[in-house]
């Protein structure tokens, strides 16, 4: 994703959503305001009831363990320009319980909010993108490979730490690695396992913020990614892992038994799918097959975590120069990006997801346009990647919809609608 960088934070949120649902439905009693025909009031849109249902239960004091957001996607979430949005008002709200990361530094520019990382040494780092991907990979979709005891990864969290859970592929051949929190001597943690395998290293940390990985140097060693978690409680722990370019198929290349352990042990309340832009780019997608491939991976998702509502996001306009829907300028919308949203639409309705349309945020077809000739610019100027301003805009938005807060029609999550 192209840019990065701090974005206005609007509209936070100061009461609970039971709170300002409330006052609402008085405002409207007082004003005796008639219902229009045909008009209902909700305050949980449909798809999102078993996370509205955890959102209740912190509220009411009865949540004990953190509420987790899982959001997988492409180049939109790569960066925390997006997600900050989501990011920062769930926590402003109910506190941060921390998130999980990628291993070490998998691409230029990754840089979390919240955090420093780095890295060196001897890695190697292996991606899931590509067809001809090699090797076991998890949600994080990269996997850092390493044997010399001289390779540290390196990270220092701006909030105290008070776990650090580890997710490793470990083989026969695997060997340990050292995990040193702050300035205690370094743990000695086997990642070896006779059959080859998904393995979680969950260690208490007393709230440090330096905390370091390296091989132990008997054997290799193939991290998929970690996770630093807060004493907040309960608070939210929101994971977002994107790939630049990434289309929904990477899935495909992921693991099964390793993506459906690391789900199940997350236990996610809400898991957002962010792919379909680079698809609707792609004139020749097979819409059947993708829908196909969609459904297939959310299946997992139902799999692994019963429990948690699921939600597609229907890719934000973009333009390009080529084929396409003219706009103006001689940038033109690529055919398949409302075909994508299509079925998106179709499937959250038949599945009881819920769909939000990126698009329709923006103000339908060719704002990705509008938006690149905005002064400021929300968009750059490829039409595709969101500004910070931008991106800040939308993640409100999203947010608004996700807790029933959004104001435009279909605010009760009707087939296809969004908040």
């Amino acid at each position: 994703m192209i840019g990065s960088g701090s974005a206005r934070r609007t509209e936070r949120v100061r009461f609970p959503r039971r709170a300002v649902a409330a006052a609402l439905l008085i405002a409207f009693l007082i004003a005796f305001t008639p219902f229009p025909a045909g008009a209902s009031f909700c305050d949980t849109p449909r798809g999102l009831e078993k996370f509205h249902a955890a959102l209740d239960s912190i509220e009411k004091g009865e949540r004990k363990r953190p509420l987790t957001v899982l959001h997988l996607g492409d180049s939109h979430i790569a960066l925390d320009n997006f997600t900050r949005g989501l990011r920062s008002r769930w926590t402003e709200a109910y506190g941060d319980a921390g998130r999980g990361l990628m291993p070490g530094v998998p691409f230029r520019y990754y840089a979390p909010d919240g955090f420093d990382v780095g890295m060196k040494g001897t890695w190697e780092i292996e991606s899931s993108l590509h067809a001809h991907a090699s090797g076991i990979f998890g949600i994080q979709g990269f996997r850092a490979d390493g044997e010399d005891r001289r390779a540290v990864m390196s990270l220092r969290s701006y909030a105290p730490v008070s776990r650090v859970v580890v997710d490793v592929y470990g083989t026969p051949y695997s060997g340990a690695i050292l995990l040193k929190l702050g300035d205690a001597a370094s743990l000695k943690l086997q990642t070896r396992r006779e059959v080859p395998g998904f393995v979680q290293l969950n260690v208490p940390a007393a709230s440090v913020h330096e905390i370091r990985l390296m091989p132990a140097g008997t054997g290799p060693v193939h991290i998929l990614g970690w996770s630093f978690l807060s004493s907040a409680s309960p608070g939210v722990r929101y994971d977002s892992f994107g790939i630049v370019a990434a289309t929904a198929s990477i899935t495909s290349r992921w693991d099964k038994a390793t993506v459906m352990h690391q789900i199940s042990a997350m236990k996610p309340d809400l898991v957002i799918l962010g792919y379909g832009t680079n698809e609707g780019f792609d004139n020749g997608l097979d819409l059947d097959r993708y829908s196909k491939l969609v459904s297939g991976f959310a299946d997992k998702i139902v799999q692994a975590a019963p429990h948690a509502s699921i939600v597609l996001l229907g890719p934000f306009d973009g333009a390009r120069q080529g084929s396409g829907e003219e706009c103006s300028g001689g940038w033109r919308t690529p055919p398949k990006l409302d075909g994508v949203r299509g079925v998106l639409r179709s499937l959250a309705a038949s599945r009881g997801y819920f769909f939000w349309d990126g698009a329709a945020a923006m103000g339908g077809r060719c704002a990705a346009n509008e938006w690149a000739k905005a002064e400021p610019p929300l968009m750059y100027a490829d039409r595709v990647h969101l500004r910070p301003a931008g991106a800040e805009r939308l993640s409100a938005d999203f947010w608004n919809a996700l807790m029933g807060q959004g104001k435009m029609e279909g605010s009760c999550g009707l087939p296809g609608a969004q908040d």
